[in-house]
Parts: structure tokens; C-alpha cells; sequence
């Protein structure tokens, strides 16, 4: 739906909100007119009524049992059932009751009970109708997904065709219904389900595949529905997962598979946090880059895991410079495509730079790390300066302190003579220059900067 459309929606909306308030209005006078003839007719002086605590502490409690009874209750009871199949599907499998099959059969039948209700209910109770299929789709997941991987019944051709097709519906009817428990219970409730029913069958690629796969789902409705609460949760959820299995189970000879997957998942939710900006002409608010710093943070841990596998001083080094040089990169490219997006160029900036701190501190050792980051802190103030941002200046000031510190707690009991000499000395005279700056141009850095 382009732009005109929804403006086209909106205004029809606005006119049928006003009409509706208008006849309101009308009967509201009507009946404020009735309650005053009766009045004068009866002789009866009705006192106003007091702000009282009895009234607030009733509206209140019918504000929380609303709460509870109209929107808790049966989300609650449609995780519990969900998890009341797997769980049964898992005692099945254990004690050997019933074949393979008929436990796929079994609980195949259970969701389509739980869709047939939901279609059933849609009309009068549209709310209670949406946790109702939430719970069919997720139980249809994982039913599935069990008899792919751990019963082998299905070829992976029949198994991801099905998995697309209820992805596709599921996406579909959270658009019919308008509703986000769909997404949350329905395509993202999925990703734990595996877990409750049967043990890792250690096939990451296919696992992660599937998780995929609910993510396109999930962050086609954050963009469609602006339900951009929905897209962090998947994210959320995709990191526990991922870093989960990074550091539990990833083996060397999986390295390809965690490559692929951690390159498809941060170019997913860097589309999901950017799609706003990129396909409607909206600034990036906070949460947005946020997400994106979370995003590139996350990259770079789950990198230092699949490629720092000793956590060598080189190896952590190397990831570093590479992540250093990456949030640069696209600190350079927001700044060139989107010069307007002002934080979202800082919070990358700031993020190279800690990076690049990193990979001098990993890299080198002794006074070389003490003497590259009072460099790395002069060129960072100088570059403040120039484009008048306090953000830049005070970063500086910060890797100053941070030599400092280092400077009286660790390299002073390992420099020699000289070194603490010359290290004392560099920094004295660069704290001593900075704070002649300030000096000299406090009107034109604390008055004229643009922030």
C-alpha cells in the first residue's frame, strides 16, 4: 500500500470518528436537557458528585480484571496447552505408547482442532478466535518440524514446503485479523518448541533454516503492520538461540553453517530495524538504532566465538580490527546516504571506535598500547573539534582517563624507568593541551556547536 492510499485510509477514518462524535454529542445534550427538566419538574437537587476513592479504587479494579480476563488469561492458557502437547508428545516418545506416526497424526489433528474453533469464534470473539489459531499454527510448526528431524517422515522438500505454507498463512490471517498475538504466539512462540519435545538432533543448518524461515514471516509483519515490537522480539529470541548454540554446541567443522546463518540473520534484522527509513521516508528513531547497535554487537561476540575459537590475543585482535573497520564503514555510509540520521552516525562511530581501542589493546603490548591510544585519543579530539561534536571530544577525554588508570594500576608495575617517563610525560602534556583548547575556544565549542 503506497503512501496516497493510506493517507486516503486515514482521512476516511478521521471523517467517521468525527460523525460518530458528533451524534454523540447530540445525545448528550438530549440527555444532559432530560436529567435537567426532570429535575426542575420534581424539585430534586442532586449534589455533585465527590472525587471519592471508592470510585477510583472500583474503576481500578475493573481496569485490572479487564486486563486479566480479556487479554492474560487465555494467552496464558494457550501457552499451557501448547506446552501440554509437546510435553505429552515427549512422554509418548519416551514410553514408546504410540507409533511415530500416530504421534505426528495426534497432534496434526490437535491443531487443526484449535483452527477449526478459532474459525468458528472468529466473528463474536475475535480476540479469544486469534490465541486460538496462534496456538494451531505453532503446534503445526513444531509437529512438523519433529517429524522432519527426529522421525525422519518427511523429505526435506515436503517439510520446508509445508513450513512456507503455514508461514504464509499465518502471516496472512495476522493481517486479517489485525491482531499481534498472532505473530508473537503463532510464528515466534515456535522457536522454543523443538526444545520441549525431543532431544537436539544436532543438525544446526536444518534447525536454523527453520528459524529462519519464522523470521521472514515475523519481520514481513514488523514492516507491514508497523509491529516493530514483534521484529526485536524475533531478534531477541534469534540471539538467545544462535549464541546459545555458539557456545554449547558449535564444533569447527560447523564453521561454514554459523558463517552463513549469522550473515543471513544480521542482514534480516538490519533490513527489519532500516525498513522503515529506507521504504517509507521515516527518520530512524532510537529503538531503531538500538537495534542496530544490538545487531552488529551481537555479530561481532557470535564472530569472536565461531573464529576466536581459543580466544587468543591475535585471534581477538583480528576481529576486532575487522568489526572496527565494518561499524566504520557503515558509520561513512549512513553519513554519505542519510547525513540527516545524526545519532544513528554516532552510535556506529562510537562503536568503531570502542572496537578499535580493542584491537590496539589485543594487537600490541607495553607501552606501544598506552602510547597508540593517546594517539588514537588525539586524533579523536581534534577530529571534535573540527566538526564542533562534544560526542567526539568527550570520547577522547574518556581514552585519555582510561590510559591513565592504566598507567597507575598495570603499567607501573611493569614499565621500566624510562617508559613511565616517557608515558607520564606524553600524556601530562596532552591533557595539558586539551584543556588549553577548551580554553581558547569555549565560546565557539560550548555556543555555536551543533549537536
Amino acid at each position: 500500500m503506497d503512501v496516497t492510499e493510506q493517507l486516503h485510509q486515514l482521512e476516511e477514518t478521521v471523517k467517521d470518528l468525527s460523525q460518530q462524535l458528533e451524534v454523540h454529542q447530540k445525545k448528550i445534550v438530549l440527555l444532559e436537557k432530560e436529567v435537567q427538566d426532570m429535575k426542575a419538574a420534581n424539585s430534586i437537587t442532586i449534589p455533585a458528585a465527590k472525587p471519592g476513592k471508592v470510585k477510583t479504587a472500583l474503576s481500578e479494579k475493573q481496569g485490572l480484571e479487564n486486563f486479566i480476563g480479556l487479554r492474560l488469561i487465555h494467552l496464558i492458557g494457550i501457552v499451557v496447552l501448547v506446552i501440554g502437547l509437546s510435553i505429552g508428545v515427549k512422554y509418548a516418545i519416551d514410553r514408546n505408547l504410540i507409533s511415530e506416526m500416530a504421534r505426528i497424526i495426534l497432534v496434526y489433528a490437535a491443531g487443526a482442532i484449535l483452527f477449526l474453533l478459532s474459525w468458528r469464534l472468529k466473528k463474536s470473539y475475535a480476540s479469544f478466535s486469534a490465541i486460538l489459531f496462534s496456538g494451531s499454527m505453532a503446534s503445526l510448526y513444531f509437529t512438523t518440524y519433529a517429524a522432519f528431524v527426529y522421525y525422519n517422515l518427511f523429505s526435506t522438500v515436503l517439510a520446508f514446503a509445508l513450513m512456507i505454507v503455514f508461514t504464509f498463512f499465518a502471516v496472512y490471517q495476522a493481517l486479517q485479523y489485525d491482531k499481534k498475538e498472532i505473530a508473537v504466539l503463532g510464528l515466534t512462540g515456535a522457536y522454543a518448541i523443538p526444545f520441549l519435545i525431543s532431544k537436539n538432533s544436532g543438525r544446526a543448518d536444518l534447525f536454523f533454516g527453520y528459524i529462519l524461515l519464522i523470521n521472514l514471516g515475523v519481520v514481513f509483519l514488523s514492516f507491514k503492520k508497523h509491529w516493530q515490537v514483534v521484529g526485536r522480539l524475533a531478534q531477541l529470541l534469534t540471539i538467545l538461540l544462535f549464541l546459545g548454540w555458539v557456545e554449547q554446541r558449535y564444533t569447527a567443522a560447523q564453521k561454514g553453517t554459523a558463517i552463513l546463518y549469522l550473515t543471513l540473520f544480521f542482514l534480516l534484522f538490519e533490513a527489519n530495524a532500516l525498513g522503515n527509513r529506507l521504504l517509507r521516508s521515516v527518520s530512524i528513531n532510537k529503538k531503531e538504532v538500538q537495534q542496530l547497535i544490538v545487531n552488529n554487537a551481537v555479530a561481532y561476540i557470535a564472530a569472536l566465538s565461531v573464529f576466536a575459537t581459543a580466544y587468543s590475543r591475535t585471534e581477538v585482535a583480528a576481529v576486532s580490527g575487522v568489526f572496527a573497520l565494518f561499524l566504520a564503514l557503515q558509520a561513512v555510509a549512513f553519513h554519505q546516504l542519510m547525513p540527516q540520521e545524526k545519532y544513528t552516525i554516532r552510535m556506529h562511530a562510537a562503536f568503531a571506535f570502542i572496537l578499535l581501542v580493542i584491537f590496539i589493546g589485543f594487537e600490541w603490548q607495553g607501552i606501544l598500547v598506552t602510547l597508540l591510544w593517546l594517539a588514537t585519543a588525539v586524533l579523536l579530539f581534534g577530529w571534535g573539534l573540527y566538526v564542533k561534536s562534544n560526542s567526539f571530544r568527550m570520547a577522547s577525554i574518556v581514552l585519555m582517563g582510561t590510559t591513565l588508570l592504566k598507567l597507575l594500576i598495570f603499567d607501573s608495575l611493569k614499565f621500566t624507568t624510562i617508559q613511565k617517563v616517557i608515558a607520564y610525560i606524553t600524556l601530562g602534556i596532552l591533557l595539558l593541551i586539551v584543556s588549553f583548547l577548551y580554553q581558547k575556544f569555549r565560546q565557539q565549542l560550548f555556543q555555536d556547536e551543533e549537536e
